[in-house]
């Protein structure tokens, strides 16, 4: 175990000041046009500072590169292999090359256009989540700058609940682009959790009050905090409800209450670590481990309206439960001692719950609860 604990700290860093990082970039900067301009004329010299720089602002075309070759050789690697067996019954899924035309144009586009295209082109087209990579790129695409100083650019990855199902623990949800100048309201606002979604209350007597008088859970339970460097910051805009208070009593650790959501942003985070894991809580219990995977300068080529961060860089496309009796619409209602399925608790879909425990006047039919069945 022991060897496991130190493999892991390899990958978190030490303690960064968003401040002096941000001016120890710009400083690089500067040096390197000092540098490229000093030794305009001689093209020798320029070689070395021109490697350097390509690290710095460039990376991203000389990993496209290496995406393409890497691609091209498992490609002929898949083909030897289809050769050399003889079997049909094995297949294997070949990747796919993206368009050189797409590609070419790619060059031309935002940073953040160029791997927004990557997820969605890995997505599935029909699914409804999959506008959010659709509205980012035609928003990014089409907005102009509102801002011209430097700024940080921070990865931020926000991984399933804790308690979830075997099948998504530890499996990454979301991942944001945030500005360092966001606040973290802004970055719990952007945050989707199904539990968010619930409806609450039991809706077996008139289902059709789920429409008219049924609450999200987070337009009930607005309280939540995120737990960073052993401070807590809790959001206090809609409630006065402060789950610090709750973790310090339950707890004898050395957490301390910090700032509010609204009033903190990253670059006023201490101490940050990248892949260190933090903790954002909301619904009370709905706790999600939180890692911050890469921080890099804001670059020319990436979008410049602050207005449209965090982007969505990722969003995990998830296993729907289906109806338990047709299986072919996606489950809407969670019914429990149902005396007419055989499953409990079984999920059902909207048609199949109201043939099944309803009449033709729409009256209920023996006796069962049923509740709302969010799915995202």
């Amino acid at each position: 175990m022991s060897n496991d604990n130190d493999r892991l700290r390899e990958f978190i860093s030490s303690p960064i000041d968003l401040t002096k990082f941000l001016a120890d970039a710009q400083n690089v900067k500067e040096r390197l046009n000092t540098l490229k301009s000093s030794y305009s004329s001689d093209q020798d010299h320029l070689d070395t500072l021109m490697n350097v720089s390509k690290t710095l602002s460039d990376y991203r075309h000389l990993e496209q590169q290496d995406e393409l070759t890497r691609g091209d050789d498992e490609m002929n690697e898949v083909l030897e292999e289809d050769e050399a067996t003889t079997s049909t019954w094995r297949t294997r899924r070949k990747k796919k090359k993206l368009d050189p035309a797409i590609v070419n144009n790619l060059k031309f586009y935002p940073a953040c256009i160029e791997y927004l295209y990557r997820e969605f082109s890995q997505s599935r087209p029909h699914a409804a989540h999959d506008t959010a990579f659709l509205k980012n790129i035609r928003e990014c695409n089409q907005a102009p700058a509102n801002f011209h100083d430097d700024r940080l650019v921070l990865n931020l990855q926000i991984f399933f609940p804790i308690e979830s199902r075997d099948r998504y623990r530890h499996q990454l949800m979301n991942e944001l682009i945030c500005l360092s100048t966001l606040t973290l309201a802004q970055i719990r606002d952007t945050i989707e959790c199904v539990s968010d979604e619930q409806i609450l209350g039991e809706y077996s007597q008139n289902p059709e009050e789920i429409k008219t008088i049924g609450q999200r859970a987070s337009d009930v339970n607005t309280a939540a905090c995120f737990i960073i460097e052993s401070v807590i910051y809790d959001d206090l805009r809609r409630t006065n409800e402060r789950l610090s208070e709750k973790i310090l009593q339950q707890t004898d650790s050395t957490y301390t209450q910090g700032n509010t959501m609204e009033m903190t942003s990253l670059n006023d985070l201490k101490g940050l670590q990248l892949g260190k894991p933090y903790i954002y809580l909301h619904q009370n219990n709905c706790e999600h481990v939180i890692v911050f995977s890469e921080l890099k300068l804001l670059e020319k080529d990436q979008c410049h309206d602050s207005s449209l961060y965090p982007l969505c860089r990722m969003k995990y496309h998830g296993r729907f439960s289906y109806c338990f009796l047709c299986n072919v619409f996606y489950a809407k209602w969670l019914v429990r001692n149902s005396p007419l399925i055989p499953d409990d608790p079984c999920l059902l879909c909207e048609r199949c719950f109201k043939t099944c425990h309803y009449d033709k006047d729409g009256n209920k039919v023996g006796e069962f609860t049923a509740h709302h069945f969010p799915q995202l």
